[in-house]
């Protein structure tokens, strides 16, 4: 019971505060989530504390939070795109500083590693700020992101409803021995009603578009939720961290953007 509580509490404090953002603009959104991605990152590393190899945690989660500022400013059309060499740099100090550590002998997996975290967390958390586009009149939009973190949250809730009252064909054993067809489908299905029903609001797009897009968020989300179950398996870890109550960590409650963020932005700028 005191579980549920904790869960609840926490979701909802997540969701109104990310919401919130998402309303109040970018100006507000862009702040909330260089925080979740600098806590994010570093939450990355510590999860592989456990192994034989050495992410360079401090530099990385440094880097991560200098990506997702750089492509947040560009989103906002306060920096160019070039500014993104400035990363590129960074990626490249990352073996020298590899060079200089004592008793290493796996170089070759601690730069990976480093650099993989900053990629996974930082690039594509930066790139939600991308959902917001300036729509007919040249006005800033929210519709985009708004839908999609809706869409993951519904699809997520009714894929357990659904796999907890009729789940029984597992979805990927190995990974997630809990996650069945029915609760996917029932994940599905919400998705697509939730993109029905933003599509009767925001006409700027059709409801082929919202469909659509509702529909590969969906797909994307989970895949990013078996991923993250994948890296724990491996590390032999319940949660990816403990500073959310009853969520596990950052990783763990944001285990779906991970593979949608990149996906949404794709199917925006080929679709659109």
């Amino acid at each position: 019971m005191k579980d549920i509580v904790q869960r609840s509490i926490t979701g909802t404090i997540l969701v109104t505060a990310i919401v919130s953002s998402i309303l109040l603009g970018k100006n507000f959104f862009a702040p909330l989530f260089l925080i979740i991605t600098i806590m994010g990152t570093y939450e990355f590393y510590k999860m592989l504390e456990g192994s034989k190899y050495h992410p360079q945690i401090l530099f990385g989660t440094i880097i991560s939070g200098i990506l997702y500022s750089i492509l947040a400013l560009i989103a906002m059309d306060i920096l160019q795109p070039e500014y993104l060499a400035v990363v590129v740099v960074l990626f490249f100090i990352i073996p020298i500083r590899e060079l200089y550590k004592k008793d290493n002998n796996s170089p070759i997996p601690n730069i990976s590693q480093t650099i993989f975290g900053i990629l996974y967390v930082g690039l594509t958390l930066g790139l939600l700020n991308f959902l917001f586009y300036q729509g007919p009149e040249e006005k800033e939009s929210f519709h985009l992101i708004l839908v999609f973190f809706v869409v993951l949250w519904t699809s997520d809730s009714f894929a357990y409803l659904s796999g907890v009252k009729f789940g029984k064909h597992r979805l990927f054993e190995r990974i997630s021995p809990k996650k069945s067809w029915e609760g996917f489908f029932g994940g599905l299905i919400a998705s697509l009603v939730t993109g029905y029903i933003f599509s009767i609001y925001y006409t700027n797009n059709s409801l082929l578009f919202w469909l659509g897009y509702s529909l590969i968020v969906c797909i994307a989300g989970v895949y990013g939720d078996l991923v993250q179950s994948m890296f724990k398996r491996s590390l032999n870890l319940k949660d990816s961290g403990k500073i959310l109550p009853g969520h596990g960590g950052i990783l763990d409650r944001f285990d779906g953007v991970f593979v949608a963020a990149p996906v949404a932005i794709a199917y925006v700028m080929l679709i659109s």
